[in-house]
């Protein structure tokens, strides 16, 4: 049967008109082209088999729709002619026509003895894409697990995936079922931390720094250890705390006012600042400027501070390697029993909450600080200090030092007691004395008892010694508690700077010759 959809795109071309219908060129070699190898012995419309001429010759329209006479067909005597849409599926093989450079979509499949003319060849006149170059085969890489073998081999019939986005956890970062205990931890940096899921971790205002116990942990949920930053104008409640300056290492020349409150932890007793990097303006005349200072506040009544003011120089210099777990780092104690054991004091009703505060002013002066502050349960912790010691050094052997030993001088109107965990199994303590200077003798040699107004005194000893002395050692026998105290009056002098001391336990007494104290004549 003769393809509808290419007699009815021709026809579009004719140019009806009242008179004769003239066919173009090109649409008349189409239809004999189509009449001639298809149409043979088929009964033909009367569009094509009556008003068909040949080239010059015209076709004449009908009167009227009306006198329209379909052709009639086997099986179907009323059919139907398919109009086709101005956009067909049907793709036409009109060569040569302005319609010829159209694309279309494929048709659908057609009927036995339909025609399905031939699309001609589409010539492109965009320039030849160059073809890539070929990957080259990737090395294969060395079996990292077993030295001296041969490299790992592939997988047969696989290929390499792309990377993945996002490198893949080899744990979870869920909270795990069953709340586990608090548990302190210490990062590669040298902080201390506590353990925690990285979820909990983070909804606590922590940072993680790095897996808990390094990577060691036995938790069957792996835990990050969580170390917690405070700066100006937060308040804590953490065991384990860093008061740092803004931008720290970074100095700060003016604040008017930076504080932290640290909230006390039930069953706290003591609070300890160990001053990692502590670096204000010095001292005038053995105290404090009102606009370069450190203030330390409680609102526990009976709470006792060895000094509430500090300043100066009170960490290690820069070029000193400084390891920040060690105990003997100058540090202070606070002491927050609210009661006090040798008198009767009847509580007050709705008391504040207990709390210590730390107040930080600069002025005209770079600065900067790194305190960690530490709150220490009263059940015998490790870092629990005797009753009244400003200072505790719980290692066997370390390094003593007064405060501000860095500026060459001390506070005014201070008494200082540094204390040393005793080691049971001793019996002597030997002190070697890098430097001292502290108080006033004559003939800048080692003074003793009354003529001293500024001395440090060994505990279990009677006397005091003041003056100046350098690599000297001094081994007194164990008793009781060891360590040193130090007291300064109201009167400042230049040359007074305090002391650096090296302490060590001794075990062996055999003939060790103790210290002895010049007798007065």
């Amino acid at each position: 049967m003769l393809p509808l959809a290419l007699v009815f795109l021709s026809l579009s071309m004719v140019t009806v008109t009242s008179g004769p219908i003239k066919l173009p060129q090109d649409s008349y070699e189409v239809l004999s082209a189509v009449l001639e190898k298809n149409m043979k012995n088929e009964s033909l419309p009367w569009y094509v088999a009556q008003n068909f001429s040949s080239p010059g010759q015209t076709a004449a329209a009908p009167a009227s729709p009306n006198d329209y006479q379909y052709p009639s067909y086997a099986g179907n005597s009323e059919p139907s002619i398919p109009f086709p849409s101005p956009i067909s599926t049907y793709p036409p093989a009109l060569q040569g026509s302005p319609y010829s450079s159209y694309y279309y979509r494929q048709p659908p499949s057609l009927a036995a003895g339909q025609f399905q003319p031939v699309l001609p060849a589409r010539t492109s006149t965009s320039p030849p894409q160059q073809q890539q170059p070929a990957e080259p085969p990737r090395p294969v890489q060395p079996n990292p697990s077993k030295p001296n073998k041969a490299p790992v081999p592939g997988i047969p019939n696989k290929k390499d995936g792309p990377p993945p986005a996002s490198p893949r956890l080899l744990f979870p970062l869920s909270s795990p079922p069953v709340p586990l205990p608090a548990e302190e931890c210490l990062t590669a940096d040298g902080e201390v931390g506590e353990c925690l899921s990285a979820h909990d971790c983070g909804q606590t205002n922590g940072q993680m720094s790095g897996l808990c116990h390094q990577g060691m942990d036995h938790s069957a949920y792996p835990r990050v250890c969580c170390t917690y930053t405070a700066e100006c104008g937060y308040s804590t409640s953490k065991t384990v705390s860093y008061f740092r300056s803004p931008a720290w290492p970074q100095l700060v020349t003016n604040h008017s006012d930076c504080s932290l409150e640290v909230d006390v932890n039930p069953g706290v007793c003591q609070v300890r600042l160990d001053f990692l990097d502590f670096h204000l303006d010095g001292m005038t005349e053995g105290s404090c400027s009102l606009s370069n200072q450190m203030v330390i506040n409680s609102t526990i009544k009976h709470a006792y501070f060895p000094t509430n003011t500090l300043c100066g120089n009170l960490s290690p210099t820069a070029a000193e390697l400084v390891d920040y777990l060690r105990t003997d780092l100058p540090h202070l104690y606070l002491h927050l029993e609210d009661l006090p054991a040798d008198r009767k004091v009847p509580k007050l009703p709705n008391p504040p909450t207990p709390s210590i505060s730390l107040n930080v002013k600069v002025t005209n002066h770079p600065s900067k600080w790194n305190i960690r502050v530490t709150q220490i349960q009263c059940d015998g912790a490790p870092l629990q200090a005797p009753g009244g010691c400003s200072q505790y050094y719980n290692s066997f052997s370390g390094t003593m030092t007064s405060l501000n030993y860095n500026d060459n001088q001390y506070m005014t109107n201070m008494d200082m007691a540094s204390c040393v965990r005793l080691d049971q199994r001793a019996c002597a303590i030997a002190y070697t004395i890098d430097s001292l200077s502290v108080g006033a003798s004559k003939g800048n040699k080692l003074g003793y008892g009354l003529t001293c107004g500024d001395y440090i005194s060994f505990s279990g000893e009677k006397t005091g010694m003041c003056g100046t002395a350098l690599a000297r050692e001094v081994v007194l026998p164990v008793r009781g508690v060891q360590g040193v105290t130090m007291h300064s009056d109201s009167v400042f002098s230049k040359s007074e700077a305090g002391f650096k001391m090296q302490y060590r336990y001794i075990r062996d007494c055999q003939g060790l010759q103790y210290f002895r104290y010049p007798q007065p004549k």
